[in-house]
């Protein structure tokens, strides 16, 4: 496990594309379904836009599909492929846990939670069936009309369908950690939505809603492709902390702020295993005495733009 986490750190992936390049989102796609079928985060990943053949995907600075990324802006007819990508990462990751075995032991360092967070939902929404699929849609935009959880009632209406059976959907969508539900059945998660209060709230304009955890609530405004205003608090201090995302880019306040994600394990609900874990710090020093003093947690430090990026990768494709 220590190998596999200081081979984690060790691989890095840039993203590049030109501006409003038309095949970004499907690259994007692949390299997420890559990271998540390896168990490797999302936050190992830079995009970066500007002067480059575009969309290219490198590992540790070498293009997938060959070459070094850097050159002329064009549209590239080479778009990197679910395979070489794989090939790519598991070339990086397998050179790093050889180098690692020699060296001393990351575990007491370097814990992180890996997938508990579940940075393969879109790929779980994208593979539900289509009806199941607009049942998981319809809970989402419910959340985000009113703040509040839908009844079977509003899923039934809002798909025009009075002979669904809501209680099979939801144990289904359950099922993919989609959503999560009680031993009755109800909701007790809609990620990134939460039906009851949190220490994250989120104003989507005239509407309050509760996001599950830090993450979350960074994810909201990509998914919904609104401004939002992020209100939470330092669990360690319990300073607030104000998150504005307006046109796709995150001000934080204080300036300092990080994110820090931690988890029980990477197995079980991420409502029982890290929602309650994932939480916003007014510095990283304080996110790292938090850490400190909960160490059976795994657990590191995402940077602002980590964070946004995790946020966006996860929940952006739920409602495309």
């Amino acid at each position: 496990m220590a190998a596999d986490r200081v081979a984690e750190d060790r691989v890095a992936v840039e993203l590049r594309s030109v501006p409003d390049c038309p095949n970004l989102a499907p690259a994007r796609h692949e390299l997420r379904a890559a990271l998540a079928d390896l168990g490797l985060p999302l936050a190992v990943v830079t995009e970066i836009v500007g002067d480059y053949p575009s969309p290219s995907i490198l590992v540790n600075g070498v293009d997938v599909m060959g070459g070094s990324g850097d050159g002329s802006a064009a549209c590239r007819l080479d778009i990197p492929t679910g395979e070489r990508i794989r090939a790519a990462l598991r070339q990086a990751t397998g050179a790093e846990r050889a180098a690692a075995a020699t060296e001393p032991s990351a575990e007491d360092c370097c814990a992180h939670p890996r997938n508990a967070i579940r940075t393969d939902r879109p790929r779980r929404a994208e593979q539900l069936p289509d009806r199941l699929r607009q049942v998981h849609q319809t809970i989402l935009r419910h959340f985000a009309a009113t703040g509040t959880a839908p009844t079977d009632t509003d899923i039934r209406a809002a798909m025009k369908a009075a002979d669904l059976d809501t209680a099979d959907a939801l144990r289904e969508l359950a099922r993919e950690d989609l959503v999560a539900v009680d031993s009755a059945g109800r909701l007790v998660a809609a990620y990134p939505f939460s039906p009851t209060p949190t220490p994250h709230v989120v104003s989507l304009g005239d509407v309050e809603v509760y996001a599950m955890c830090a993450i979350d609530a960074l994810g909201m405004p990509f998914m919904l492709g609104t401004d939002v205003t992020i209100t939470s608090a330092d669990p360690h201090t319990g300073q607030p902390i104000r998150v504005t995302v307006a046109n796709g880019a995150a001000t934080y306040q204080p300036a300092d702020a990080v994110v820090v994600y931690a988890a029980t394990g990477d197995t079980g609900r991420s409502v029982d295993t890290c929602c309650s874990t994932i939480n916003f710090f007014t510095s990283a020093a304080n996110a790292q005495a938090w850490i400190t003093a909960h160490p059976r947690l795994a657990a590191t430090i995402l940077d602002q733009g980590q964070a946004v990026t995790l946020g966006r990768d996860i929940f952006e494709p739920l409602l495309a």
